[in-house]
């Protein structure tokens, strides 16, 4: 039978459900791929070369939820319902990754076809953790979150950013986002434990360090201090949401501060590295 044909109507006259849209369930990875996707539009001149490879990058996350759905990580019911179409996405979408890849690589300067090992590497990394069933824990969370932060790097290199500036938008990044992960962790673990396990003091104390240490490197190494400045709004961010109690109804605004701690990351980032 083909599991996309919907359902017969119940007698009851109420319509059939939709199939589930095959795509990634895990929002925070939204913006850890857009925002430094973005950032490395905004430090170069892009042209097609840049386009090309962000088109990529965009599509092969989007295959993400098929190759979950085939891989049996969304269930057994999922893949049984769902597998022929997650397959015949993944095609689709794996065609286009390709095609896009191919276009970038060929019109990209040297220097970002060379850069495309570090995504190649860390994607490879994070495809291990994938099938061990590990990227939900605290190392792996950080590790899909330095693959998604290397794509913006490429992209800096391939619209003409310079090797320091597109590696400065990949370090603030990576230190952004683990901010952010280890904040939002510590307050999930406080809620799942009922206030037993509280994490969040070595949390915002992490963060800190974090902060500290991006200065530390910014005056004594040439990391431009752009990259401290733009990591401020996130630890501030990250370590108010550890301070700050936050009931389970409130989450979702938590979840918007992030994403506007993000977008002041990008804003001065940019400002600060042209």
């Amino acid at each position: 039978m083909d599991t996309t044909t919907p359902a017969p109507v119940p007698s009851s006259g109420s319509p059939a459900a939709a199939p589930p849209a095959l795509v990634p369930r895990e929002h925070g990875a939204y913006g850890q791929l857009a925002m430094p996707i973005l950032s490395g539009l905004a430090l170069g001149r892009p042209g097609a070369a840049a386009f090309a490879l962000a088109a990529a990058f965009v599509l092969a996350f989007v295959a993400h939820e098929p190759l979950l759905v085939l891989l049996g990580q969304r269930g057994t019911r999922m893949r049984t319902q769902e597998g022929a179409r997650a397959a015949r996405l993944l095609a689709a979408l794996g065609a286009l990754v390709a095609a896009s890849a191919a276009a970038g690589v060929a019109l990209a300067p040297q220097a970002a076809r060379a850069a495309l090992a570090l995504p190649a590497g860390l994607g490879a990394a994070v495809a291990v953790l994938l099938w061990r069933r590990l990227e939900k824990t605290a190392p792996g969370e950080i590790l899909v979150a330095a693959a998604l932060s290397s794509c913006g790097a490429v992209v800096a290199l391939a619209g003409g950013a310079t090797h320091l500036g597109a590696w400065t938008l990949f370090v603030t990044w990576v230190l952004a986002f683990t901010a952010a992960i280890v904040s939002v962790r510590s307050v999930l673990r406080l809620m799942r434990t009922r206030g037993t396990s509280d994490r969040r003091p070595l949390a915002a104390a992490l963060v800190v360090l974090l902060l500290a240490g991006a200065f530390l490197l910014a005056a004594r190494t040439g990391l431009p201090l752009a990259a401290p400045v733009a990591l401020m709004p996130m630890a501030v961010a990250a370590v108010v949401l550890c301070v700050v109690q936050v009931p389970p109804r409130r989450l979702q605004a938590a979840g918007w501060a992030i994403v506007g701690a993000s977008t002041a990351t990008l804003v001065l980032l940019v400002a600060g590295l042209r």
